[in-house]
Formats: C-alpha cells, structure tokens, sequence
C-alpha cells in the first residue's frame, strides 16, 4: 500500500516525465515541420499535408524519446525535492536509496507499457502511412522502400539477384540486377538488368530490359519492355522489406527472421531489430535506477539546469553505444542479442555502481 511520501513521490515523478515528454515531442514536431517547410519539397505540398505527415511520425518520436523523458523527469522532480529539503528529510527518516525507487520504477513500468504499445500497435500504422504520403501514394504500402547503397542480395540457383527497392508489400521491385552463372559457378553467362519487376498471377515480370550474353569474343546485348523472369522468390519473402523494421511487429520481425534464414543474406538486421523491440521498454527503468542514486548523492551541486544537462548527456551516451553496437551487429561483428543487451548492461552495472556508493 501506498503511503502519503510514496503518493507525492510517484505523482511529481509522473507530471515532470509526462510534461518532458510533451516539451520533447513537441520541440521535434515544430522543428520537422520546419525543416521540411524550409528544405526542398517532394512534390506539391500544402500545409495541411505538411502538418499530417510530421503528425504521423510523432509516435515514432515519442516511441524514441519516452527512455529520455523518464530520465529527465526523474532528475527535476528528485532536484525539486531536493531544493525545498523534501529528499533530505526522507532520507534522515531512514529512506535508502531502493525505497526511493520505488514509486518511481512504478512511473517507469507506466512507461515501459507505452513503449510496447507505440512500438506494437501505434507505429506500424502511422509509419507507413507517413511514408506513403512522402512518396505521393493514394494508400500505405505502394510506395518504394529504398534498400540503400548496397540494396538487397540474394541468389536463387544459378542466379544472384540484386534489388535495389522494394514496394507494395513485396510486389514491385526496382533497380533489379540479375547475374546468371555459368554452369560450374564460375563467371557470369548472362547479365540482366531492369527498371523495374512486378508479381501478378504467380509470375515475376521484368520490365525495361537490358541483357548482355558474355560470349567467348563477343558481347550480344538485346532489349525488351517487358520480360519474364524465372525465380522462385515470393512477394511474401520480400513484404519485410518493403517497410522500416520499426513499423514492423514482434511477430513480424520474428517470422522475416525465419523465413529468410539461411538464405545467403545476412538476417542480422531483422533479429536486432526483434531483441530491440524486446529490450527498449526497459531502459526507461535503467534510466530512472541511474538518476536516483545521483541526485541523491549531489544534494548541492549543478541545480535544475545541471541536472538536465546529465541527462541530455546519459541519454545521448546511451543513444550513440546502442546505434554503435546495432551497427557492428548488421555487419555481422556481433550477434544481435548481445548487441542489443550490452549497451543496457553497461549502463545497469553504471547503476548499481552508483547504488553503491550512494548507500
């Protein structure tokens, strides 16, 4: 049950997080619609279609920013305490440092339920939808989702394919280069480019083709507008690709995993993404387990400002290792469960040792 200094504790802890929040989200969403306003457009923009698509990406934004929000929330309010000697008497009470925790923890359980919910139900809606309406679509899923520079390879017998984008949930290709092998594997016979490639009636279709036959002194180039193309890769293999990992879902991220494993890509991408998912809701209450112990053991140095700039500081450290460690995973340096859980490792055992010397 909750006593009267655990009420105080967990509603003050919710406002400053809550209005955190709202400031951070709100900052990012004045700043987008800037951005986006004052850079070059992408196609007839009006304000209002300005205003929805920026809108859309906010869950996103919050989704990122929540972990933050805690963490400065936690840091205010224990500094407000602190100014008017609130802590300071708790503590002379015979308050440790984990009973201070714990209404506290119970805001960061309220948080970490939010992250799943944006991350599980709100963002692999409006993600797409914003995307759709940055590529001038009338509907979420027909635009074309670029698979950067280096695109996306596979190899199906004798051919290895390259993709370059990937649309309408798997069914439209762009940018496809195809080399067939020679029968031993070793050098191309045929190289194949195209436009674009499309699923319609079980059959890929090629279309703006290009193809040059490396013959023993010549080269015989042909083209065609449009081609069949013989390859046993469903739309559904490809639907993963066609969005951002973040829009998503748990079972989504899981059944690409599976279902490309073994393939000659690296799945790495898709399993980060599911231990992040998995991971991301708790690092919130890390975040909160590391400002306690330090405020409670600066009771006069660095005021509010100070304070806000640890966080700002703590919540970018943890930001920079955990897109350094996701990148080392997808280059295949380290497997993804580990990439995701080290960086909150690192900053749990940061707590404890906080917690340490704050007892």
């Amino acid at each position: 049950m909750m006593t009267r200094a655990d009420r105080l504790l967990f509603r003050g802890m919710l406002s400053y997080s809550t209005l955190l929040l709202l400031l951070l989200v709100a900052l990012i969403f004045f700043a987008q619609i800037i951005a986006k306003a004052a850079g070059p457009g992408h196609g007839p923009w009006s304000m209002q279609q300005l205003v929805i698509y920026v809108a859309l990406q906010m869950p996103q934004v919050a989704y990122d920013v929540i972990p933050l929000a805690l963490l400065l929330g936690a840091l205010a309010w224990l500094t407000t305490l602190t100014s008017h000697s609130e802590l300071i008497a708790l503590r002379m009470s015979g308050w440790s440092v984990t009973r201070l925790e714990q209404p506290l923890l119970v805001v960061g359980v309220l948080g970490a339920f939010l992250v799943f919910a944006l991350g599980e139900w709100v963002v692999p809606i409006t993600a797409p939808a914003a995307e759709a309406i940055w590529a001038n679509a009338s509907e979420p899923g027909v635009g074309f989702h670029d698979l950067g520079p280096s695109g996306l390879w596979l190899r199906d017998g004798r051919q290895v394919v390259r993709i370059a984008a990937v649309g309408d949930d798997g069914r439209r290709l762009r940018g496809v280069s195809i080399a067939t092998m020679k029968p031993d594997m070793v050098g191309i016979e045929i190289m194949t480019t195209a436009q674009e490639a499309h699923f319609a009636n079980g059959q890929w279709t090629l279309e703006g083709v290009q193809s040059h036959r490396l013959g023993a002194e010549r080269i015989i180039t042909s083209s065609a507008a449009q081609s069949p193309w013989q390859v046993a890769l469903k739309p559904a293999t490809l639907q993963s690709f066609s969005h951002r990992t973040q829009t998503m879902t748990l079972p989504a991220l899981w059944q690409a995993y599976r279902a490309l494993q073994g393939s000659a890509l690296s799945m790495n991408r898709f399993a980060l993404a599911f231990w992040q998912r998995l991971s991301y809701p708790f690092v919130g209450l890390v975040m909160i387990l590391l400002a306690v112990p330090f405020a409670v053991r600066s009771h006069r140095g660095g005021g509010l400002a100070g304070r806000i700039l640890l966080g700002l500081t703590v919540g970018l450290a943890f930001h920079f290792l955990n897109l350094m460690s996701g990148y080392i995973s997808v280059s295949g340096g380290l497997p993804p469960a580990v990439a995701t859980l080290a960086p909150l490792g690192a900053f749990a055992l940061l707590a404890w040792w906080l917690h340490t010397r704050a007892t």
